[in-house]
């Protein structure tokens, strides 16, 4: 089995999820097993699940003339502000041992070298098979995704939230996106919700998004971006067939890629 990992550092939002898409094609064409892809946002970005509304979650004229991105995942899930974190893809076809059965047992599988990753570095968390660790994010539109905690995400033991994640399948090929919080900027999302939104769900999100997420750098603010990407590295490889081969992304920008751009760039 071939397994790769592209650390593709930062980029807009309209080309991170561009290439994951062009990943998901390259897995489709068997040019690979296993990817795992870590990466960052520049400028910040608002993320919303493939099924979302967008007028329903944020305000996107309000977000763009801020100076912020805003795209369309092809995961599902719901709106997440990406800053102060590193995001991962992973992209396998889903029969593939370490992502196939149910949504439930991917969610399982890819869970465990996350913990594991995270411990690796001092970080304790935990999954719980339930959702008595909810946060108790009131199911709405403007909902972010880190107003709860869902079952088999990644957390703290006293139940706060750390990693929120997504996944898609498509054709044969499974994607799993990821926020590895490093500061916890969620609470920006609130000035971008749509005019409409009630103070009072204000209130309550604001109290989720504050006492309900936990980040990297509570517990050891010197823990570095390439810290938590070589941990994922190493943990990750365990479940991939093969060690990962890190290999360089730069060739992938072919007018394939162009194209998939301009697609995302409309699919807002």
């Amino acid at each position: 089995m071939k397994a790769v990992h592209f650390a593709t550092g930062k980029h807009d939002g309209i080309w991170n999820m561009a290439f994951d898409r062009y990943l998901m094609e390259l897995v489709r064409e068997n040019s690979w097993d296993f990817v795992l892809r870590t990466y960052g946002w520049d400028p910040a970005c608002v993320s919303i699940g493939k099924l979302q509304n967008t007028q329903r979650e944020v305000d996107p004229e309000k977000l763009i003339a801020g100076g912020y991105g805003l795209v369309r995942r092809p995961t599902g899930g719901r709106a997440v502000w990406h800053e102060t974190e590193l995001t991962y893809s992973i992209v396998a076809s889903t029969d593939h041992p370490a992502v196939s059965g149910s949504i439930t047992e991917a969610l399982r599988k890819t869970a465990a070298p996350m913990v594991f990753a995270l411990n690796s570095l001092g970080i304790k968390v935990a999954v719980s098979p339930t959702e008595k660790h909810r946060s108790g994010g009131p199911r709405t539109a403007a909902n972010p995704c880190f107003t709860s905690h869902g079952k088999w995400e990644v957390g703290t033991p006293d139940g706060r939230k750390l990693v929120g994640s997504a996944q898609a399948r498509s054709r044969g090929v499974f994607l799993e996106h990821g926020s590895i919080l490093f500061g916890n900027d969620q609470l920006k999302i609130l000035d971008y919700l749509p005019r409409n939104t009630a103070e009072g769900l204000k209130n309550t999100l604001r109290k989720h998004l504050t006492e309900g997420i936990a980040c990297i750098h509570e517990f050891d603010p010197n823990i570095e971006i390439s810290d938590m990407e070589n941990a994922l590295h190493d943990s990750f490889s365990s479940i991939a067939g093969n060690p990962l081969e890190s290999i360089s992304y730069e060739e992938l920008e072919t007018e394939r890629f162009g194209e998939l751009e301009c697609e995302c760039g409309n699919d807002i």
